[in-house]
């Protein structure tokens, strides 16, 4: 799928079309699993709009939304090591709709890793005001000073990380489905952010990592409707 992708601007393409020829290169049994996990994707959310609260509202708290902000200040950290923290940047640097995004992260115990950075950045996950899924992006090294991996491991850990016992106990649940049901959307830009960076070295661009004019190094517009209606159209229902 990344050869129909621009590896320049690191954008993947965008709507349901799209997304039925992403989910088509899985297996019937992984349809039917991305669809089961879509179903708890939507029944946490629901958990929390029916107490009238949404997953921001949940990790915020009660306390004045600043700008720039961790929630929680020490970050979410589950007992596996993995860890989260949501944030958001003045308005002028965020999406169209965005209210703010989630960092994901994966405890990474490799020797290569400085003592300091024993964590891999997976993904981030932009939300509108209510909390809904908007896309999935990767971000380059200075941004997390993460310990950096090729994205077949990146996608290795992704697969071995789980939030729920995170707290806030709610978010972690919902971030955990949210990110099973658009795990092919993250695979991909988390392989896409490995070409970019290759298609942009080829140009002659150098010291990448540290280049502060770059932030973003991938993206996928994502949202729930979209994800469902291209699995239906597949033949995945729930088990």
């Amino acid at each position: 799928m990344i050869q129909s992708t621009s590896l320049l601007s690191g954008h993947a393409p965008k709507g349901r079309r799209y997304a039925v020829e992403l989910l088509r290169e899985l297996t019937e049994q992984e349809r039917s699993d991305l669809y089961a996990a879509g179903q708890h994707a939507l029944e946490a959310t629901q958990s929390l709009l029916q107490k009238g609260k949404t997953v921001i509202s949940e990790i915020i708290g009660a306390t004045p939304y600043v700008e720039w902000e961790h929630y929680p200040k020490r970050d979410a950290k589950s007992r596996c090591g993995a860890l989260f923290y949501y944030h958001a940047h003045a308005a002028a640097q965020r999406m169209k709709d965005e209210h703010g995004h989630f960092h994901v992260f994966a405890p990474n115990d490799s020797a290569a890793c400085p003592h300091d950075q024993r964590y891999t950045h997976i993904a981030g996950l932009s939300v509108d005001g209510r909390g809904m899924p908007l896309r999935v992006f990767t971000t380059n090294q200075w941004v997390t000073a993460e310990c950096w991996e090729n994205a077949e491991r990146v996608c290795t850990l992704a697969r071995q990380t789980e939030l729920k016992d995170a707290k806030p106990h709610k978010v972690g649940l919902w971030l955990d489905a949210v990110f099973a049901f658009f795990r092919p959307q993250i695979d991909l830009v988390i392989h896409l952010r490995d070409a970019r960076i290759k298609a942009l070295e080829a140009r002659g661009r150098t010291q990448l990592f540290e280049d502060r004019r770059t932030h973003i190094l991938s993206q996928c517009r994502i949202d729930f409707s979209t994800q469902i209606l291209a699995l239906e159209e597949l033949g995945a229902q729930a088990p």
